[in-house]
């Protein structure tokens, strides 16, 4: 069995992924959805998806993260996980467009909440990561003797 239920340990940064990853997926769907598609599907449409779908991943990833009993493992999913958050603040307006008028709802809406989570959820990620990494190198440079 690969994932040992006495070994499972997870602090707060742990948690803190989980949660606002959970809380980005349901914002994106939710709360700050794009523009509503019409007789023409916009492009903030797609970024809409792919907003949902990166977030989606990110959350499981964040999950299976907290069921990892193994700090270097945690380190190693911490780097995509930081990758994935920076995607979610690129998809809209970089990657796919979204609308040009500041009144539209993808632009005054999603954009900015998808820049101010991705880079919430960046940081939750490093700041873990620095955790997890700190704990490994001041275990491993620990006095013997």
């Amino acid at each position: 069995m690969i994932i040992n239920k006495d070994n499972i340990r997870f602090g707060a940064t742990d948690l803190l992924l989980v949660a606002a990853a959970a809380l980005y997926a349901f914002g994106i769907k939710l709360w700050f959805p794009v523009c509503e598609t019409g007789e023409t599907v916009m492009a903030c449409h797609w970024a809409g998806r792919a907003l949902f779908a990166a977030s989606l991943l990110f959350a499981g990833t964040a999950l299976l993260h907290l069921f990892v009993p193994d700090g270097k493992m945690k380190a190693g999913m911490d780097i995509p996980l930081a990758g994935l958050s920076v995607l979610i603040m690129l998809i809209p307006g970089r990657v796919i467009a979204v609308c040009g008028m500041p009144g539209m709802a993808c632009r005054s809406g999603t954009q900015p909440w998808s820049i101010g989570f991705g880079a919430a959820l960046f940081v939750l990620s490093l700041a873990d990561l620095f955790f997890y990494l700190s704990r490994e190198f001041a275990g491993r440079h620990a006095r013997k003797g």
